[in-house]
């Protein structure tokens, strides 16, 4: 059992595709919808930055403030990109807390969010009007809906401190697949 939380437009094959608010659950989706979201892990964003469809086509809608519907110790890898900035500090622990409790000991969770730090150093060398708006969304999102606020910034030790305290360990930092400064790592769990 593979969870995609927050998947977006992102449509992974061989995972529970999970938004808050798809416009589409796959099971009654037009065909060619599905396909044009449709992707493998490997080829993650199959088509250039702001070129992705408008849609989004998920197998569950969710509200990842709420415990995801899974029991204990059912899930084998969650993925997670680019979602865990969007979540309040006061509810992120929750949050992962949650996905701690339907990993199985030894499941992985592959996460992305962007790197404070990358985002504050293209803020401070822009040189342009827009490099500056581009590093200003990065560090507080798009803010064009109830969803895309930016609450927290992370860096690799901070999300480590993190998901330390939530029973992860044994991260193995994966290569960067977004145009913009992210931290991205997979880490198990551990207990």
């Amino acid at each position: 059992m593979k969870l995609h939380l927050g998947c977006e437009t992102v449509y992974l094959k061989g995972y529970i595709n999970i938004d808050g608010a798809p416009d589409h659950i796959a099971d009654d989706c037009p065909i060619e919808l599905l396909e044009q979201n449709a992707t493998e892990f490997d080829k993650y964003y199959k088509q250039d930055f702001g070129t992705l469809p408008g849609h989004v086509v998920a197998d569950l809608e969710h509200d990842l403030r709420k415990p995801l519907p899974f029991p204990n110790g059912f899930v084998d890898e969650v993925v997670m990109y680019q979602v865990l900035e969007h979540v309040p500090s006061y509810e992120v622990g929750k949050l992962v807390s949650d996905i701690a409790r339907v990993l199985r000991i030894g499941g992985a969770f592959i996460v992305s969010v962007p790197d404070i730090r990358g985002s504050a150093e293209l803020l401070v060398d822009a040189e342009t009007d827009q490099e500056e708006d581009w590093a200003i969304r990065l560090i507080h999102g798009t803010q064009r809906n109830q969803w895309s606020h930016h609450y927290c910034g992370y860096t690799g030790r901070t999300l480590k401190t993190l998901l330390t305290g939530h029973g992860f360990g044994g991260f193995e930092d994966m290569p960067n697949i977004n145009c913009y400064p992210v931290v991205h790592l997979k880490a198990i769990k551990e207990k």
